[in-house]
């Protein structure tokens, strides 16, 4: 005798399983594009010698680093408020060491990498996070 129980369609494995990853998928990538929206600023260290303390700042947003080791880098997220600036690197050297690079919106997904190199050379590329360059 069968005794076999009929579920209703919507709880059965083949419609549950590809629903719920179909649904794991579209928060996935919603949480993905919205984070995408911040800009970020990263400062590689490769002259050879650790950095004295190190001050990023753009969009009228700072942020002081301690002493940075060679070959390691700083990232620095900004919020999404304020105005459109150049990113401007300072460290704390007696005379003070300034730079002033490209120019970064806090929001929008932008990415300036920022090489420090031997003899106070500079090295600056920036990008859009893809998410924003597909869908925008």
């Amino acid at each position: 005798m069968n005794t076999r129980i009929h579920r209703p369609w919507w709880l059965r494995k083949r419609i549950i399983f590809p629903l719920v990853l179909l649904v794991g998928v579209a928060v996935t990538g919603f949480v993905a594009f919205e984070n995408s929206d911040a800009s970020t600023i990263v400062v590689y260290n490769e002259t050879g010698n650790p950095l004295p303390p190190l001050l990023v700042s753009a969009c009228n947003q700072s942020r002081p680093f301690a002493v940075l080791a060679d070959r390691e880098s700083v990232r620095v997220t900004l919020k999404p408020h304020g105005v459109e600036s150049p990113v401007h690197l300072e460290l704390g050297t007696e005379p003070p060491w300034r730079w002033d690079g490209p120019l970064i919106k806090p929001n929008g997904g932008g990415r300036v990498t920022i090489r420090l190199l031997v003899g106070g050379q500079v090295e600056a590329f920036t990008d859009v996070s893809w998410w924003r360059r597909i869908f925008e």
